[in-house]
């Protein structure tokens, strides 16, 4: 009885924060739809809020939304498919095979979040630009450089820059699914006389798609909601429902304007995100069904081969980019006009030079991400907390269906609305403020999502034998579910720190000018121009999300 009542306790503590960090999470989007209604009935000279916000798109011609919406959707759709028609290969062969640079592959995946966007299309202008490494290589064997037009600023560069940057996405998490398929069906169905083909299409297949489908929804939001991306290299060609808000809110102040194209741009998210947490279940299912992962056989012949020009492929059209940045920030050109030479001396004039503003910038960076990704985890830990205990106690199920999507909310919803909610409730609308709350609210769910994946592969029966040994619920969970859990709690934080430290959407859109963090740097670099000292910040700004992800792999060794 007293165990009953401690766990009551327990759960009713983890409601009620769960409570406060959906109000948390939703406060800046109530203050920013008031803020919103209230320019809509300025505008009309009437304060019923629904015949403002209908006069209000009457007054935006169909065409533009129609048009931005289209745009959205067929770049993350073509986006999605490219990157998934790059990573199923690198997926079948990690969960097949044991070959060098296997690691370094499945590690590629934390290339979306260690590095921040702006840093990714500063890689691609080095790499693929008309004075990029590659049309260098490209003069060797093809003619003089000014036959090369490059192809950055078009649909397919932007297409091309996105399916890079989240192939590995598709590497990772398909390939966690493939490895624990038993070969048994597959190999039943050649037995009775079925094509390698056709056995893969009903023995492996269907038991891959979760993976697949789960893979190709993350890819396609990311996609969906890609800001600084399309910016730079679709400005051209069309603009996105984010980029619309954005010049919306910065360049026109116009409040009405951004919410009607977030509302639209939520409501396909949602949609979206429904779908997908669906997927998660199925695939959730595949990985209890399987269990163990199959060991890895050694490649042969055609394998090798395979493995040996992906191999390829990979370290010339991905890690050429990156490397790119490597070489750019230490090649120093000389003010002279003579040659260029390799040194450091764009780390000194960004330490040393006018303002200095390196030293400022990773303090600043190391202050508010560090301060956000604090809030971030402690609010995705108590919410994978209540949403585990409301599926082991709550019998209707009712809870944890209301829970599950509320948690997701935050990852539909433009972060230029966080951003600007937050400043309108940030007193004196202080930006610093509005930084870390806004950017804490996008990072929690990604800690909560990860840390209840880790809670749900903790198998029963051992928390059930501590029980019987006279552990109290507390003690059980303190002994079992948090130990076996800790090291994703250790990937949730690198993760969280990765995304608030690389994230330059919201201190762009709140035009902070009293701080001035990394991502914030290495944007100002890159649109002065100044390409080698952007590489150089970039580069400090790699080395500490390396580094933090570093900490986080001691941490999982000791756990």
């Amino acid at each position: 009885m007293g165990r009953e009542i401690t766990s009551r306790r327990l759960s009713l503590f983890l409601y009620i924060a769960l409570c406060g960090i959906l109000v948390f999470s939703m406060s800046p989007l109530v203050a920013f739809l008031k803020i919103a209604l209230g320019h809509l009935g300025e505008i009309n000279k009437s304060s019923a809020a629904v015949g403002t916000f209908s006069s209000l798109l009457r007054r935006i011609p169909v065409s533009t939304i129609l048009r931005s919406l289209t745009f959205t959707l067929l770049q993350s759709f073509v986006s999605t498919l490219l990157a998934l028609s790059i990573g199923l290969p690198g997926a079948w062969l990690t969960a097949r095979f044991r070959f060098v640079g296997r690691k370094a592959l499945l590690a590629l995946a934390a290339v979306p979040f260690c590095f921040p966007p702006i840093l990714v299309i500063l890689a691609f202008i080095l790499y693929y630009g008309k004075e990029g490494l590659l049309s260098s290589a490209l003069a060797l064997f093809f003619g003089p450089r000014k036959q090369y037009q490059g192809f950055l600023y078009s649909f397919w560069g932007l297409v091309m820059v996105h399916a890079f940057y989240n192939f590995p996405i598709a590497v990772h998490q398909i390939a966690a699914l493939w490895i624990r398929i038993p070969d048994t069906q597959m190999e039943a169905a050649r037995t009775l006389g079925a094509s390698k083909l056709r056995a893969f299409r009903t023995g492996t297949l269907p038991w891959l798609l979760p993976g697949i489908a789960q893979a190709a929804g993350l890819i396609f939001l990311y996609c969906f909601f890609s800001f600084t991306t399309v910016l730079v290299f679709g400005g051209r060609i069309g603009t996105t429902l984010e980029v619309e808000i954005y010049q919306a809110l910065r360049y026109r102040s116009d409040y009405a304007l951004a919410l009607v194209f977030a509302v639209i741009e939520t409501s396909f998210a949602l949609f979206g995100i429904l779908a997908l947490t669906r997927i998660q279940g199925r695939a959730r299912k595949s990985l209890r069904d399987f269990g163990r992962s199959r060991e890895l056989a050694a490649p042969k012949g055609l394998q090798s081969l395979f493995i040996a020009v992906y191999g390829i492929f990979i370290a010339v059209f991905f890690i050429g980019p990156l490397v790119s940045i490597v070489i750019e920030a230490f090649k120093v050109p000389s003010s002279m006009g003579g040659t260029t030479q390799f040194g450091l001396g764009n780390f000194e004039r960004l330490i040393r030079g006018f303002q200095a503003p390196l030293p400022g910038a990773i303090l600043s960076t190391f202050k508010f991400s560090g301060a956000a990704a604090v809030l971030a985890t402690v609010a995705g830990l108590v919410a994978s907390l209540a949403l585990f205990f409301a599926e082991k106690s709550n019998r209707n199920r009712f809870v944890p269906r209301l829970i599950g999507p509320l948690q997701w909310l935050p990852m539909a919803v433009s972060s230029a609305i966080f951003a600007y909610g937050w400043l309108f409730l940030s007193s004196n609308r202080v930006a610093s403020t509005a930084l870390v709350a806004a950017q804490a609210v996008i990072a929690w769910p990604f800690v909560s999502r990860a840390v209840h994946a880790s809670l749900h592969a903790i198998d029963p029966r051992t928390r059930e034998a501590a029980k019987t040994l006279g552990a109290s619920p507390l003690r059980a969970f303190l002994t079992v579910e948090l130990r076996t859990i800790l090291p994703s709690v250790a990937s949730a934080v690198a993760f969280a720190f990765s995304i608030t430290a690389g994230d330059v959407n919201v201190p762009l859109m709140l035009g902070m000018g009293e701080v001035e963090t990394l991502p914030l740097l290495l944007y100002r670099l890159t649109s002065a121009y100044r390409f080698n000292e952007a590489c150089a910040a970039g580069l400090v700004l790699g080395l500490i999300t390396g580094v933090v992800f570093l900490l986080k792999e001691k941490v999982i060794d000791v756990a």
